[in-house]
């Protein structure tokens, strides 16, 4: 048992991962980061963090949709809570399906804008995590 919730970060933007993990850290949060989906699924496996906080594009890709789907059907990673920084203005119009059957398999989905105030950040984490 950890003494401080983990949040596993993924961006493809060192300096958004710079930021997030600084302020995290101060606000009493263990962080760990990756700029590849690959990395953060192997990550998210062998640590458990309490919260996966993706970008959704990373180029040339996997997205971090590919990424919160990839957890959800791994029986060992399926209850880590799953979260998207994005700059996008309405995230779910960016996918393609129906948006229902999707947000079903992805499990509750949370977004946060990469343009608010990250002295938020860690307030609006906790509250995902409780």
């Amino acid at each position: 048992m950890r003494d401080k919730p983990l949040v596993l970060l993924v961006d493809d933007e060192e300096v958004f991962l710079e930021i997030a993990s600084i302020k995290l850290q101060a606000d009493g949060f263990e962080t760990i980061s990756t700029r590849d989906v690959r990395d953060a699924l192997e990550k998210a496996e062998r640590l458990l963090p309490d919260l996966v906080l993706s970008d959704i594009y990373m180029p040339p890709g996997p997205t971090g949709w590919d990424l919160a789907l990839e957890l959800r059907r791994n029986p060992k990673t399926r209850d880590i809570k799953v979260a998207f920084f994005t700059s996008l203005r309405d995230p779910w119009a960016e996918l393609r399906g129906d948006h229902k059957a999707i947000a079903a398999e992805l499990g509750h989905v949370t977004f946060f804008s990469k343009t608010d105030d990250v002295d938020v950040l860690a307030e609006r984490v906790m509250r995902i995590i409780q």
